[in-house]
């Protein structure tokens, strides 16, 4: 199987780490590249279709989804994530989220969105960049 993925420009799909991605995922932000450390926010628009994937499987409902933002840039410092969970009841859903750069990332990071049910890994996707929107 694979994973059907959208994205801003210079995105991977995250089944090269071993994840069992099946399910569509589409992550836009603006801007990009990603802002510098500070107060200033990303804005990621975040769409999914959970389809007949994750904890309910078929069901018509998912009330346990949730969207994982990791954040990856020191092997020796703290990398921040995020979890925001899916609208409840919903397998088609569409999410808007604003994140400030956390200050322990550094220019060279992968930002990666997970889309898992009750543990289920349903999309995954990243993003490398060596740099930050000032």
């Amino acid at each position: 199987m694979f994973s059907m993925v959208k994205a801003n420009d210079n995105w991977e799909n995250c089944f090269t780490d071993g994840l069992n991605v099946t399910g569509i995922l589409n992550v836009q932000f603006t801007p990009d590249p990603i802002t510098s450390p500070g107060s200033k926010v990303t804005t990621f628009n975040i769409t999914g279709d959970i389809g007949n994937l994750g904890a309910a499987h078929g069901n018509v409902f998912s009330n346990y989804a949730v969207v994982t933002v990791d954040y990856m840039s020191s092997p020796e410092g703290s990398n921040p994530a995020y979890k925001f969970p899916v609208p409840s009841g919903q397998k088609q859903f569409e999410m808007e989220v604003d994140i400030a750069t956390h200050s322990s990332v550094l220019q060279n990071h992968v930002i990666t969105f997970r889309l898992e049910d009750l543990g289920e890994d349903i999309g995954c996707i990243k993003f490398r960049r060596n740099a930050f929107t000032p």
